[in-house]
């Protein structure tokens, strides 16, 4: 079963832990979106004498996890702030994007930047008629940060977010959530997306102004709404982070995150 630790929780549930060496445990904690691939290439981490320990909690949990120590690699699916940059070093290892998700049922297939925004401050309850229940990401989530800054949400930008939105956590609750409300709506990775559709989950992608987040539209660039997929580390572990990218450069690790939706970046 999958260890998901709540943000609050994470700082308590870890021990501290300093560089590693080869057969050493090695701890990788935060991010829900970097959480899955994480455990999938522990196997593939162990032939490279990094025994992975997985804990999710949050992109912010994660910086704070590395920077404290408590776990050797933060997972975290937002850039760094100017203000956490100069304690921790990054490495990329892929880039993911989001995807405006509906129940499969909901009459509409694309929704347009106005639309969400109207949608998220409150302007509007309803897409062409029909009922919308918009769901946000609670802070500290790696999602609600890249959401935000690409639609000029937040007080500072200028559109302040409805206080009455229905707010989660985990990448798993929000796909529960709008798989159980015809009227919900919400932002997620493409690859979770991805994997709960062809888990049978009855939710579907959204195009956004007209664009489909397909890989090619990705990679093409009509599809802008990316983020990048970071482990950050303390400066002591730059050794460890040596190896650990040489391991995600395998194929087979590459191979992992393409068949989970992700464009490799090592």
């Amino acid at each position: 079963m999958r260890n998901l630790l709540p943000a609050f929780s994470l700082a308590i549930s870890l021990f501290t832990v300093g560089t590693a060496i080869a057969g050493e445990s090695v701890t990788f904690a935060g991010s829900t979106t970097v959480f899955p691939f994480m455990e999938q290439l522990t196997p593939l981490l162990a032939k490279h004498g990094i025994d992975a320990k997985v804990q999710a909690g949050g992109s912010s949990a994660g910086f704070k996890a590395a920077k404290s120590g408590i776990a050797q690699f933060g997972m975290m699916s937002r850039e760094l702030k100017k203000s956490e940059q100069p304690h921790v070093k990054t490495l990329v290892m892929s880039r993911d994007w989001l995807i405006m998700i509906a129940h499969k049922d909901a009459p509409f297939d694309n929704i347009t930047s106005k639309e969400i925004v109207d949608l998220y401050t409150g302007h509007s309850k309803e897409l062409n008629g029909y009922k919308i229940n918009a769901i946000a990401k609670e802070a500290g989530r790696g999602t609600k940060t890249i959401f935000d800054h690409y639609f000029h949400l937040g007080k500072k930008a200028g559109h302040p977010i409805a206080r009455d939105l229905v707010i989660i956590g985990p990448n798993g609750q929000a796909i529960t959530t709008v798989a159980g409300d015809v009227h919900g709506l919400t932002m997620l990775s493409y690859s979770a997306v991805d994997a709960a559709i062809k888990q049978g989950e009855p939710i579907k992608m959204l195009t956004l102004d007209g664009v489909a987040g397909t890989p090619d539209n990705v990679g093409d660039g009509k599809y802008t709404l990316q983020r990048a997929l970071n482990l950050v580390y303390l400066p002591k572990n730059a050794a460890l982070a040596e190896r650990l990218k040489k391991a995600l450069a395998n194929d087979e690790a590459r191979k992992i995150l393409i068949d989970g939706g992700l464009k490799p970046t090592l």
